[in-house]
């Protein structure tokens, strides 16, 4: 995001498109619970305990004794916050065109990271998922996070012409406009995707302006493995005017 999809056995296989959005989401908050908690630890165990010139020699004064409850308080509230966002949710910034009209630039969201341990993935679920961007403008290879649209689910076929897409040979009524095998608008082409099981094939909302599952000037993000996919955008509450609650359809 060619004649065909990355390979399936590859796990990450994206790649950045010249001209292209990427649909790209920045997390706001990173890291390991286990390892934050750690470094919290460290800092209240290292902070200096004053001794008071008078009375009993070791005595803690008042104001240091305070000082210790409210670090640890807040070392006991930060691991806590991380073990929500590791495990609940997170929280991510979207960063490109490539869902416009549905998100744009700036838009904060929420991520359920719980919907999914016991319910499986539907069409058209907007879904957060990282890849790495092997893309020949990208000299980065760190993986990044991507917003798209799920349109087909593990073993089905999804066919691209006519402007349309075409799920097990049944053409899908959406709102999203003309779709077209590459960002070129050729309705005469035509491609076919048959996905692998525990892969997901996803589009961008911004049809024409997208790298997603398709594949274009031999670059795609590919299918989407199940294990890379981090959670289901369920929450914008950021611009407020904006304000929105995604169900799932």
């Amino acid at each position: 995001m060619e004649e065909r999809p990355a390979n399936p056995e590859q796990e990450k296989t994206p790649a950045e498109v010249a001209g292209q959005s990427g649909g790209e989401v920045k997390e706001v908050a990173t890291g390991s619970a286990v390892q934050a908690a750690t470094v919290l630890g460290e800092a209240v165990s290292s902070i200096p305990l004053n001794v008071a010139e008078k009375g009993d020699k070791g005595e803690e004064t008042d104001e240091t004794s305070a000082l210790k409850e409210w670090v640890e308080l807040l070392v006991r509230a930060g691991v806590w916050a991380l073990l929500i966002y590791v495990f609940l949710f997170q929280i991510s910034v979207v960063d490109g065109d490539s869902m416009s009209p549905s998100f744009h630039p700036g838009d904060r969201l929420v991520i359920d990271k719980v919907t999914y341990r016991f319910s499986p993935i539907q069409r058209y679920d907007v879904v957060v998922f990282e890849a790495i961007d092997l893309g020949p403008l990208n000299k980065n290879r760190a993986p990044k996070d991507y917003i798209k649209r799920v349109i087909g689910l593990p073993g089905e076929t999804v066919e691209i012409h006519g402007g349309a897409v075409w799920v097990n040979g049944k053409k899908l009524e959406d709102e999203f406009g003309l779709t077209y095998p590459t960002t070129t608008p050729d309705a005469s082409m035509t491609r076919k995707f048959v996905e692998p099981e525990k892969h997901y094939f996803v589009l961008g909302d911004n049809r024409q302006w997208s790298k997603d599952s398709r594949v274009d000037r031999g670059q795609s993000l590919g299918f989407v493995p199940v294990k890379q996919i981090k959670g289901l955008v369920r929450l914008r509450f950021w611009p407020w005017k904006n304000w929105s609650w995604f169900g799932r359809q």
